[in-house]
């Protein structure tokens, strides 16, 4: 509520004002010393009142004293359409001056008919000229409809974008590209301002709604685009808008402006939120004018419906986590994955691709067949020009590449069972999972949760915090009846990995199931990541560099493994089938 400080700090403005001009005699002085005591007067009934009516109808009294210093003519300018809202000269009080208006529009008018109701009675009409003035504010009032009242009241003053901005810059400049900034933003237009601006310095900014002492509250978390550097551009978001608003023009080659002096009101308030607000509107309407195209992929098979599906989204630009994992919940696929093109690499450099990984339930930093599901995609759509691909992930730089298949004649495709069999190979080259031996009083744990099967040996792998568990044989694997209650028990963050040699006559070397339920898998098909961890078992186990393994789910799988002990790199090879192709629509 405005109050006497405001006055104090801005007497000569409040005393130099036409509209206090003498009347019947009185000076300017002594008429703003009455005004003042009348509002010290009420401040000071406001203060001792208990009754919430009585107190918000002295406040509304108060509120009038300080406000409708403005004649008939004055708000019948402001408030009125053309011609009588031309030329209206300004004074302290009218919408330039936004403290005191801000209090003004704070009041909710509708709510108040005593109030109107005794200043439109016979014995109000007849106090005097300054009571006519304000029986003008309030049907001045009254004659705005109900969304522009709504509007004036949630106009927000320049200072508050800049508030934002110095505080969105900062984070940019000091914070690493893991950290966040969350801030609490209750009002929903100011938050809007709050993601325009974010959007301005293309960042990600999410709001959601917490519990706090047991109250509902709004929490609006920014961090940075994964992936992405950001250097703050040479201009302000404030600049920006104060060039918008005297009409200059805006980028190379702009045909339109924001808005123009002509047009819009002089007002630094209605300005800064509706030339924000129009830039956040242009936004959301262009994402929603493209839809993002996606296939569904069954990677480390030759065949349609065996192997692991993956879905693989191609998108023209970042889209926040919040809509990377409700899509990824939609798929309800063990692993979904996401594509963006990175457009710093040289021109002679491979393609790089920005790759990210969610399961039904939460990201994940690693996941090779999603990994093989999106190179295919990539090189089977034509969108690149090349037989290898980099891949820019939170388990660094990856890369796929086209490996000839030598059993395909004539490097052609081959037709076998009605089936198109690809004429290459997609090798993944992946970091490598070494394993150490696991002791721990927490093995009862295990055997529980693997129904109490014989375990030759149980190891932990360093990376993924997976626990690879050794059974008798292949079948022993492929019999295994898992309890996925018991398993999220199981020590450690990620999954089991259960695993068997082969029989002799088989022509893979091992078996393997992969179970991570903590994640929203219950029996992951075909799991590449964990070969990662299988390669240094067994290539050690057996004496040799590469082994080809076989993923025992219901679906079934092959994997060719490569181990460059040396450099701890894994290349994993395997084939792929595109199954579905489609659109994500929202």
């Amino acid at each position: 509520m405005a109050t006497p400080d405001i006055l104090n700090r801005e007497d000569g403005l409040f005393l130099s004002s036409p509209l206090l001009e003498p009347r019947n005699g009185e000076s300017v002085k002594s008429r703003g010393m009455s005004i003042e005591k009348k509002i010290e007067f009420l401040e000071s009934l406001a203060g001792t009142v208990s009754n919430r009516r009585s107190r918000r109808w002295i406040n509304d009294r108060l509120l009038m004293e300080l406000v409708p210093r403005l004649n008939a003519e004055e708000i019948r300018g402001l408030f009125a359409p053309p011609p009588w809202g031309d030329d209206v000269p300004l004074s302290p009080f009218c919408m330039t001056n936004v403290r005191e208006w801000d209090t003004f529009r704070n009041i909710d008018m509708d709510k108040q008919a005593n109030i109107i109701g005794s200043s439109i009675s016979p014995c109000a009409k007849n106090k005097g000229p300054v009571d006519a003035d304000k029986m003008a504010v309030l049907n001045a009032w009254r004659r705005i409809d109900s969304r522009t009242r709504q509007a004036l009241r949630r106009s927000v003053v320049s200072e508050l974008i800049e508030c934002y901005e110095e505080r969105i810059r900062a984070f940019v400049r000091e914070t690493e590209d893991g950290d966040g900034l969350i801030l609490q933003v209750q009002d929903p237009f100011r938050r809007l301002l709050l993601h325009g601006v974010c959007e301005f310095y293309n960042l990600v900014s999410v709001t959601v709604t917490e519990s706090e002492n047991g109250e509902a509250i709004k929490v609006t978390k920014i961090t940075k685009k994964k992936g992405r550097s950001i250097e703050l551009p040479n201009i302000t978001l404030s600049h920006f808008l104060k060039m918008s608003k005297q009409g200059m023009w805006l980028g190379q080659g702009a045909k339109n402006r924001i808005c123009s002096g002509p047009t819009i009101i002089a007002d630094d308030v209605t300005l800064f939120a509706s030339a924000v607000f129009c830039c956040i509107i242009k936004f959301q309407s262009s994402m929603a004018k493209k839809p993002v195209k996606y296939s569904v992929v069954d990677a480390f098979t030759e065949s349609a419906f065996k192997g692991n599906p993956a879905a693989v989204c191609l998108l023209e630009e970042d889209k926040d986590d919040q809509w990377l994992q409700a899509v990824a919940s939609e798929f309800n696929l063990s692993q979904s994955c996401y594509l963006t093109r990175v457009t710093d690499s040289t021109p002679t450099s491979a393609p790089r691709f920005g790759l990210r990984w969610f399961t039904p339930s939460n990201e994940v930093e690693l996941c090779g067949h999603a990994t093989l599901a999106a190179a295919y995609t990539l090189f089977e759509s034509g969108l690149i020009n090349s037989n290898f691909i980099e891949f820019a992930t939170l388990s660094g730089i990856l890369t796929a590449k086209k490996v000839p298949d030598v059993k395909t004649a004539n490097g052609a495709n081959n037709i076998q069972n009605g089936e198109a069999q690809n004429s290459y190979f997609i090798e993944l080259n992946l970091p490598a999972a070494p394993s150490y031996e696991f002791n721990s009083s927490e093995v009862s744990l295990i055997s529980e949760a693997l129904d109490g099967a014989s375990m030759i040996d149980i190891r932990k792998t360093h990376v993924t915090d997976d626990l690879l568990v050794v059974l008798p044989s292949a079948k022993a694997v492929v019999d295994l009846q898992p309890k996925f209650d018991a398993i999220q028990k199981c020590p450690g963050s990620g999954g089991v990995i259960v695993t068997g040699i082969a029989p002799p006559e088989s022509e893979y070397d091992f078996y393997s199931r992969y179970f991570c339920p903590k994640h929203g898998i219950d029996d992951d098909p075909v799991c590449g990541s964990a070969h990662c961890a299988l390669a240094s078992y067994w290539c050690k186990k057996l004496g040799k560099s590469d082994v080809f393994a076989y993923a025992a789910s219901r679906r079934g799988g092959a994997v060719s493994v490569h181990l460059d002990e040396q450099n701890q790199r894994v290349l994993l090879r395997g084939k792929a089938v595109t199954v579905m192709e489609g659109t994500v629509l929202v």
